[in-house]
């Protein structure tokens, strides 16, 4: 049966009564911290911190119960509808063939923290691994080995889903005035909103007094709030043409990344992590940036230092394993990712350089922007090295004054 370790401040034994200070209702609080997934208002999906294999994942209900048996039928049900989008999360990161969803209750079935949880475990064809837990793969996750599984599960694409939902349910339990939306400025396009309005059902025939309930009355309404109404409608409209595009009307593509030469001048091993460099690189500003790689399994210092590469440059800074990191270092490796390089810059390019791709112009945005548009999420899987291995986006090269850039990986993926 499977064990957590004894690092793990956890009861053997089922209490008389629900414990409020068990492990997992202290993570769900807060008060011990954990690589969330995301959050719901009846839940919390994380990453186990000693997985039986790499993206073994754990939902949490919120509501205080010891095991499946004490949990009520609608906290049941608001938890559950969960468990399909952490599975999806889930196979999307580890590239899982399946998914196993295990739920123990009771000590005689292998629960050992007694607040109820749902195990999400990947499952790979030919893994020969039992149904039932078996050992957990490793003491527990690293600080980088949970940042980068909640990168590949685009946590934040996961909570606007979760946001969605929670809307769509108000909606539909009368919580939020779905006609008093419909009738905003930003409800929907016009022809939308004539659809919509000739679907609904007709008023009754004696409505005229009611004009105010039919705000885009028919042209033979002669009051003055139609027309107050149809003249605001107009000035925002005139008022979206002659501006600039914005962000948010301007289709996600590799324009939006401001991707640069750089240099690294300085390389560290990480203090917390053996896979981690924390790089010091030129991009051509007035001072060096820090960069944290996961280089440490494929190069040496000696080969990180000193090397021209190609840096994403407006990605929103964060912390990995305590330290913090102002961009990437983009690299090619090949499908099993077992080997890894840089990519390179043609010679004679300099740092600052920017890398452009023909047919994609557009000026980068900004690091918030990225954030807030899954930027990064959109454009990466379309970034590759092709046979000769040259750097491509949807096969156009990397271009940089002078030449394109390049990869010793062939037919690679970059990220």
């Amino acid at each position: 049966a499977w064990t957590p370790s004894a690092a793990l401040p956890c009861s053997t034994t089922m209490p008389a009564a629900y414990d409020p200070k068990n492990l997992f209702k202290q993570i769900i609080d807060g008060t011990i911290p954990s690589h969330r997934i995301f959050e719901t208002k009846h839940a919390v999906a994380i990453l186990d911190a000693f997985p039986t294999v790499d993206g073994h994942a754990l939902l949490l209900p919120k509501h205080p119960c010891a095991d499946v048996m004490d949990m009520p039928a609608d906290v049941a049900a608001s938890v559950l509808k969960e468990l399909p989008r952490l599975a999806r999360l889930v196979k999307q990161a580890t590239g899982a063939d399946g998914v196993n969803i295990v739920q123990n209750s009771g000590k005689a079935a292998g629960q050992v923290v007694f607040h109820c949880h749902f195990h999400v475990i990947p499952r790979f064809d030919g893994d020969k691994q039992p149904v039932a837990f078996a050992a957990g793969r490793k003491a527990m996750l690293s600080g980088d080995e949970g940042a980068a599984m909640l990168g590949r599960m685009k946590e934040p694409y996961a909570q606007s889903i979760s946001a969605i939902d929670d809307f769509l349910g108000a909606m539909r339990a009368g919580a939020v005035d779905a006609a008093g939306l419909s009738s905003a400025p930003k409800a929907a396009p016009a022809k939308k909103a004539a659809a919509a309005a000739a679907a609904a059902p007709k008023p009754a025939a004696a409505a005229k007094p009611a004009a105010k309930e039919k705000p885009a009355a028919a042209p033979k309404g002669g009051d003055d709030k139609p027309k107050e109404h149809s003249g605001v409608k107009k000035e925002k409209v005139k008022k979206a043409g002659s501006a600039e595009p914005a962000a948010a009307d301007r289709a996600v593509d590799v324009s939006f990344a401001d991707i640069r030469v750089g240099k690294i001048l300085d390389a560290t091993a990480h203090p917390e992590s053996d896979k981690l460099f924390v790089e010091t690189i030129d991009l051509g500003e007035p001072t060096p940036r820090q960069i944290l790689s996961g280089l440490g399994h494929s190069m040496t210092l000696d080969q990180v230092k000193g090397a021209s590469v190609v840096c994403i440059c407006n990605l929103k800074a964060r912390k990995l394993a305590g330290i913090a990191s102002d961009g990437m270092v983009l690299c090619a490796s090949d499908a099993e990712k077992k080997n890894l390089a840089f990519v390179l810059p043609p010679a004679g390019s300099k740092p600052g350089d920017r890398v452009t791709f023909a047919g994609f112009e557009g000026a980068p945005e900004t690091p918030k922007q990225m954030d807030k548009k899954k930027a990064w999420e959109a454009i990466q899987p379309h970034f590759s090295t092709d046979a000769a291995g040259t750097a491509c986006y949807k096969g156009v090269p990397y271009a940089v004054a002078g030449g394109v850039c390049t990869s010793t990986i062939t037919n690679g993926i970059i990220s």
